[in-house]
C-alpha cells in the first residue's frame, strides 16, 4: 500500500516547476505552472486581492526515511506546508484557492452568497479550484502518469475525500468547494463523485469550429446570405480609417508594443468596470517572458502607424489533441464601432483559417457570438456545500438552471447563421 502525505502549498513557487506540468499538462498554456507563478508573483493573484493559494499535493512517502515516521497511516494530512515534501514524488495536484469574493471565476454564485448573509451565515471563504480570472477548460486534477487506473480511482476518490473535509476543518471551515470549466476529460472523475456528494453546473460558452475553410470568403460562404451581408457590413465600416492588424509571435513582441497593449488594457477596463483590470502589469511582463511560444499579440494600428488597440491570444490544444486559439484580453484607447468585433472575432478566425486551427474560444459569455458563426458547447462545473439545508435548495437550483440552458442552447443553436447542410 502507498503511503501518502496530503498537504497544502501556499504558493505555486512552493512546487517544482516539472513536476507541476507533469500532471497538469503544458498543451493547455493556462494550467501551465508558468501562468499560476505568474498570476501569483505578480499579485494579480494573492491573499490580498482575495485569491489566498491553498493548492492540494499529494506526495508518495512510500519507502522514504519519512514513510517511517507515518507509522500505519496509510493517508496523512500534514498541516505542513507542502514545500515540506517538495523532494518526495509528488502524484497528485489540484490548484486551489481559498476565496474571499467570488470574482474573477465566470461562474457566477452570488446569489448563493446573498442567501447566506440573509441567513447571518459566512458564505466566505470558500475554495475554488480554478484558473483565477481564466474561464477556460482545463484539467482540474492532475495525476501522475505512472498510475494505474485502479490508483487513480482510489486517489481522485481520496482527494475528494480530502477537500470535503476542509469544509469541516475546525481551524479554518469553508462554507464550500467549487471546481470550474472541468475539462471533458475528467468528468467522469467528478461525476462519480457527484453521485454522492458533489453537486453539477451546467453553463454554456460559443466557440467557433474551423471546417476546413480555405480563407474568410470560404467560411463567409458556408453563411446565409443575410448574416454574411451583415458581417461584410460590420467589417467594412471601419475601412475608412485605414487601421492596419499584425498577429506578432510572443518573441517578437517588442517592450513598447507590451506597453501598449497594457494601457489599452487599463483604459478599456476602466471605461467598463471603474478600475484597471485584475491583472497587474507586471503578470504581463512575466508571461511574455514565461509563456512567449504560446502567446500572440494582435497590435492594431492606425493610418499613421501608431498602435491604437491590442487583443491577446494563446495557443495550444485541448485534451482530444484539438489545436486551440484563446482570445483572452483585449483593449482600445480609441472608441471605434465593431472595433472590438473585428480585433476579438472576425481576426480571430482569420487566424485561425491561415494556421489551420481547430477551435477558437473567444471568451466566455456573449450570444452575440451566434450571429458571427460561434456554437454553444456545454460546460460543467461541480461544487459542495457544507451546509445540508442550503446543498439541497442549491440542488434544486442547479437542477432548474440545467432545465434552462438546455432550451438556451437549442435555441442558440437554431439561430446560427450556417446554411442548411454546413
Amino acid at each position: 500500500m502507498r503511503q501518502l502525505i496530503f498537504a497544502f502549498a501556499s504558493a505555486a513557487q512552493s512546487i517544482d516547476t516539472n513536476s507541476w506540468d507533469r500532471l497538469m499538462g503544458k498543451d493547455n498554456p493556462f494550467c501551465q505552472h508558468a501562468y499560476y507563478l505568474s498570476l501569483e508573483q505578480s499579485l494579480s493573484a494573492c491573499a490580498a486581492t482575495g485569491w489566498r493559494p491553498h493548492h492540494l499535493c499529494v506526495f508518495d512517502a512510500t519507502g522514504s526515511e519519512l514513510a517511517l515516521e507515518l507509522a500505519l497511516d496509510a493517508v496523512i494530512v500534514s498541516p505542513k506546508d507542502a514545500a515540506d515534501f517538495i523532494a518526495l514524488p509528488l502524484l497528485a495536484l489540484m490548484p486551489l484557492y481559498q476565496k474571499s469574493h467570488s470574482y474573477g471565476e465566470y461562474v457566477f454564485d452570488w446569489a448563493w452568497a446573498q442567501a447566506y448573509e440573509r441567513h447571518g451565515l459566512e458564505y466566505y471563504p470558500k475554495l475554488l479550484n480554478a484558473i483565477p480570472f481564466t474561464p477556460v477548460q482545463g484539467r482540474r486534477l492532475g495525476l501522475s502518469p505512472t498510475l494505474s487506473a485502479e490508483e487513480v480511482k482510489l486517489l481522485s476518490r481520496a482527494v475528494f475525500t480530502c477537500l470535503n473535509e476542509q469544509l469541516t476543518n475546525a481551524d479554518a471551515p469553508m462554507s464550500s468547494w467549487h471546481s470550474l470549466f472541468v475539462s471533458s476529460s475528467q468528468h467522469a472523475l467528478f461525476a462519480e463523485e457527484s453521485n454522492h456528494t458533489v453537486l453539477r453546473r451546467l453553463s454554456t460558452q460559443f466557440h467557433w469550429h474551423n471546417r476546413g475553410y480555405a480563407d474568410f470568403d470560404a467560411f463567409l460562404a458556408a453563411l446565409t446570405s443575410r448574416k454574411r451581408k451583415n458581417i461584410l457590413k460590420e467589417r467594412a465600416q471601419l475601412q475608412p480609417y485605414g487601421l492596419q492588424y499584425e498577429f506578432v509571435a510572443g518573441a517578437d513582441i517588442s517592450t513598447k508594443q507590451w506597453q501598449h497593449f497594457i494601457e489599452c488594457y487599463q483604459l478599456t477596463y476602466l471605461k467598463r468596470s471603474g478600475h484597471r483590470g485584475y491583472l497587474t502589469p507586471t503578470f504581463f511582463n512575466m508571461i511574455a517572458e514565461r509563456l512567449a511560444e504560446q502567446i500572440v499579440l494582435l497590435v492594431v494600428s492606425d493610418a499613421k502607424g501608431l498602435m491604437i488597440a491590442g487583443a491577446l491570444y494563446f495557443t495550444g490544444r485541448n485534451e482530444q489533441g484539438l489545436t486551440c486559439l484563446f482570445g483572452r484580453y483585449w483593449g482600445s484607447i480609441v472608441e471605434l464601432e465593431g472595433l472590438h468585433f473585428e480585433a476579438c472575432y472576425y481576426q480571430g478566425i482569420e487566424y485561425c483559417i491561415t494556421h489551420g486551427i481547430d477551435i477558437f474560444d473567444a471568451g466566455a459569455q456573449g450570444e452575440h457570438k451566434v450571429l458571427r458563426g460561434f456554437e454553444p458547447i456545454a460546460l460543467y462545473s461541480y461544487h459542495n456545500i457544507a451546509h445540508p439545508d442550503f446543498k439541497r435548495a442549491i440542488a434544486h437550483f442547479t437542477e432548474e438552471e440545467a432545465a434552462q440552458m438546455e432550451v438556451y442552447m437549442q435555441q442558440m443553436r437554431e439561430v446560427l447563421p450556417y446554411k442548411k447542410g454546413q
